[in-house]
């Protein structure tokens, strides 16, 4: 059985850090050492949950998936959300076209897409269960045969392909009330924040023991984007300044050239027809729509007079957006702060924030691994390597081609054919 999991906001750094301290990740450890590990992996933009998830199993970037978290709809003039839209086939669907059995748990994306509640055959699993921990234990209870989700399905054959996702690690990154362990409490220093992070990795490679265990199961393990705090004391700067909202001083520089931009108050405000631009923000990412022709070179001057701001990490026209597998209509400027600096008034509390919506290298540059029977043991692909690369490799490891709209190319390299 070929076993996908995905660790929802494991950064590779968070990797680096756990093992680095403490009882640090001997199951990871043991993957990457028995199996293959991808050293340079990246994710792309906008590096949001929904979008790279879509990515991860379709083997295309936002661009041909049409996940790009939110767009703006110039005819409705207002912003739409892309939930879990996916325009491409997914693993589970290419697999199920070979007539291969799947099942997922908590794996959302195959919700309704692959996999359902009530099909004994492709049942899509899920409970009342707040980390990995208990999310692997219903995997196990599913595979030795006993009644499991909403509707006591049962295993009726061993599936071909299973998934698994849980989301510890970004809960424990946006740090908010609700916490996947109750040990855990949310973080009011940076020191914290780390901590934290350190340990959710930490308990779920305690957490992959069991399946390392299992006999026969091949397990390919990865994410779909890392993290980074804001509104902390660090960086150079205090807690003050860090939690300062930046959104004025863009509409500053913009004014400046003599751009005046609607900002709506609420996602679904409408942009009235006399608007001449937008700007939506959302915490550490802005979107900026240009809604009239560009004759004088409009865009260029706001990017070059936004992209001055110390704040920011980068301010994208949308070529440079598309070079990292945007939608050529998901805005004219993407703009997005560096750590730990945030647009929109941060109601902190005390605590530290923490985003992925960013261009940091600890959001990008994020972990993947795989083990087990059919995975050449020991190989550690230095070249770099992107998500779309993901869902071609585990459908050529069940051997076929898919799925069918990938962009990507599978990792030969990684896959022992004789096994």
């Amino acid at each position: 059985m070929l076993l996908y999991i995905n660790w929802d906001g494991f950064s590779r750094h968070w990797y680096e850090m756990a093992r680095s301290r403490g009882a640090g990740t001997p199951n990871l450890d043991r993957m990457i050492a028995q199996g293959a590990s991808l050293e340079n992996h990246f994710c792309g933009l906008p590096a949001i949950t929904n979008p790279m998830q879509q990515t991860l199993v379709s083997g295309a970037w936002p661009a041909k998936t049409g996940n790009c978290y939110v767009r703006f709809d110039r005819a409705a003039r207002r912003f739409c959300p892309t939930l879990r839209l996916n325009r491409c086939e997914n693993i589970v669907e290419a697999a199920q076209r070979h007539s291969l059995r799947c099942a997922s748990v908590h794996g959302w994306y195959f919700e309704n897409r692959g996999c359902r509640e009530d099909d004994p055959d492709a049942p899509y699993l899920q409970g009342d269960l707040p980390n990995f921990e208990s999310r692997v234990a219903l995997l196990l209870a599913y595979l030795r045969g006993e009644p499991c989700g909403k509707n006591g399905l049962v295993m009726r054959q061993k599936p071909d392909f299973a998934a698994l996702y849980a989301d510890d690690i970004d809960s424990v990154c946006h740090n908010g009330p609700r916490l996947p362990y109750r040990e855990l409490r949310r973080a009011q220093t940076l020191e914290e924040w780390y901590a934290n992070l350190v340990y959710a990795v930490q308990r779920m490679d305690r957490a992959l023991a069991p399946l390392l265990a299992q006999k026969d199961l091949t397990i390919a393990l990865a994410a779909d984007h890392g993290g980074m705090p804001y509104g902390t004391a660090a960086f150079q700067v205090s807690s003050q300044e860090a939690s300062l909202p930046r959104a004025q001083e863009v509409l500053d520089a913009m004014q400046k050239i003599g751009v005046r931009p609607f900002v709506p108050t609420r996602a679904d405000e409408a942009v009235p027809e006399d608007a001449e631009a937008a700007l939506l923000f959302m915490e550490t990412q802005a979107l900026f729509y240009l809604l009239r022709p560009d004759a004088d070179g409009v865009l260029e001057r706001v990017q070059k007079a936004v992209s001055a701001l110390p704040f920011l990490r980068g301010c994208l026209n949308s070529a440079q957006q598309q070079a990292y597998g945007a939608p050529s209509d998901f805005c004219d400027l993407y703009l997005l702060t560096r750590s730990p600096y945030v647009f929109n008034t941060w109601h902190n509390d005390g605590f530290v924030g923490g985003s992925h919506a960013a261009m940091e290298d600890s959001v990008l540059h994020v972990f993947c691994a795989f083990w087990g029977p059919g995975i050449r043991k020991g190989v550690r692909v230095t070249r770099r390597t992107d998500l779309t690369s993901f869902a071609p490799t585990l459908c050529k490891m069940m051997g076929f081609d898919g799925p069918k709209d990938r962009t990507g190319s599978a990792l030969d390299d990684i896959i022992d054919e004789g096994k």
